[in-house]
C-alpha cells in the first residue's frame, strides 16, 4: 500500500514539474515573440513644425513618404515643450533675406506667389480692371505715403473709401509683399489683421470696398481650383496675354505662367526645410521632398523649387 503511494505522489509530481516547465516555456515563447512584435512596429520617427499655410503640402508630402516607407513616421509638432527641437522646420523666406542666406542647413522646397484682390463686387473693380496696377500704383494703393491719384480720377468724391487689409503675424505674407515693393511690412496702410493670413480672405469677402493680398494656396479653391467665391483678383499692368491667362483664375494655369514666365508685378518667395537635429531619416525626407515631392506642390497651390535651387542644396 505505501508503495502504491509513493509511486502515484511520484507521477503527481513528475507531471507537477511538466505542467510548470511548459508555463514557463510559454512565457519565455511569449515574452520573445512580444519582443520580436515590438521591434518590428518600431518605427523611425521624423518630427516637424511648419508655418500655418504650408501644412496641407506638408501633410501631403509626409502621407505619399510614409506609403513609400512604412518603417517612418512623421509628427507634426504644434506647440514645442521648452527645450524641445524639432527635426526640421518648414518656413518661408525671402530670396534677398541676410539671415536665411547665412543658414548652411536650409533646403529649398518650393514658392508661393502672391496676387492683390478684393471683393467681387467692389464698385472700383471696373475702374481698376480698366486702368491696371502699375508698381507705382501698387505703392500708392498698399503703402502710407501714396496718394492714389493713379488709381482713381480726382473727381470722385469717394475715391478714399476703401480698406486695405494686411496680417500683422511674425508669418504673415506682409513682410515679403512689402519687401518686393521696396517697402517695411510697417508701411502697409489700412487694417491689420490678426492670426493666419486666411482671415484677410473673410475679411474682404465681407467688405465690398476692401483690398488685400494673399498666396495661391489661399486665394484659389484648391477642390474646384478656381478662385474662391465673393472675391476677385485686381488686374496688374502686365503683357496681355499674361493678363488675360490670370484673368481666367484658374490657379493651374496661373503656377504654370508663374513658373516659365518672370513678372515683376508678382512677388514670388521661398518655402524651405531647416534640418535642426542629426536624423538621418529626415535627412531622406528632404532628399524626397526636392525631387518627387515636388508633384505635390501645384495641388495645394504653391510653385516648385526653381531648378537652379534645388541644383545647389
Amino acid at each position: 500500500m505505501y508503495k502504491l503511494i509513493k509511486k502515484i505522489t511520484m507521477k503527481s509530481f513528475r507531471l507537477i514539474q511538466f505542467t510548470v516547465f511548459l508555463l514557463i516555456t510559454a512565457g519565455t515563447i511569449t515574452k520573445v515573440s512580444a519582443e520580436s512584435i515590438k521591434t518590428t512596429d518600431r518605427k523611425e520617427v521624423i518630427t516637424i513644425e511648419s508655418n500655418r499655410f504650408a501644412i496641407p503640402l506638408l501633410e501631403k508630402w509626409a502621407y505619399e513618404y510614409e506609403k513609400l516607407n512604412p518603417d517612418v513616421e512623421i509628427v507634426f509638432l504644434k506647440s514645442k515643450t521648452k527645450g524641445e527641437k524639432a527635426d526640421l522646420s518648414l518656413v518661408s523666406y525671402l530670396h534677398s533675406d541676410k539671415t536665411f542666406s547665412k543658414v548652411n542647413n536650409l533646403t529649398n522646397a518650393g514658392r508661393f506667389a502672391l496676387l492683390p484682390i478684393t471683393n467681387a463686387e467692389n464698385p472700383y473693380l471696373k475702374e481698376l480692371s480698366k486702368k491696371r496696377l502699375n508698381s507705382k500704383a501698387i505703392k500708392e494703393l498698399f503703402f502710407e505715403n501714396g496718394e492714389l491719384e493713379e488709381i482713381w480720377d480726382s473727381t470722385k468724391e469717394s475715391k478714399y473709401d476703401i480698406t486695405i487689409y494686411s496680417g500683422n503675424n511674425s508669418d504673415s505674407f506682409a513682410e515679403a509683399f512689402a519687401s518686393h515693393f521696396g517697402y517695411l511690412k510697417a508701411d502697409l496702410r489700412g487694417r491689420k489683421i490678426s492670426g493666419d493670413d486666411i482671415f484677410l480672405i473673410n475679411a474682404i469677402q465681407k467688405d465690398n470696398e476692401g483690398i488685400t493680398f494673399n498666396n495661391l494656396s489661399y486665394i484659389f479653391d484648391i477642390k474646384t481650383r478656381n478662385i474662391k467665391d465673393g472675391i476677385a483678383l485686381i488686374p496688374l499692368d502686365i503683357k496681355k496675354e499674361h493678363r488675360e491667362l490670370l484673368n481666367e483664375a484658374d490657379v493651374d494655369k496661373t503656377i504654370t505662367l508663374l513658373e516659365n514666365e518672370k513678372i515683376p508685378l508678382i512677388p514670388i518667395e521661398n518655402i524651405g526645410f531647416i534640418s535642426e537635429s542629426e536624423n538621418k531619416e529626415a535627412d531622406k525626407f528632404i532628399e524626397w521632398v526636392s525631387s518627387e515631392g515636388q508633384i505635390y506642390n501645384r495641388e495645394f497651390g504653391f510653385l516648385r523649387a526653381e531648378y537652379e535651387q534645388l541644383a545647389n542644396n
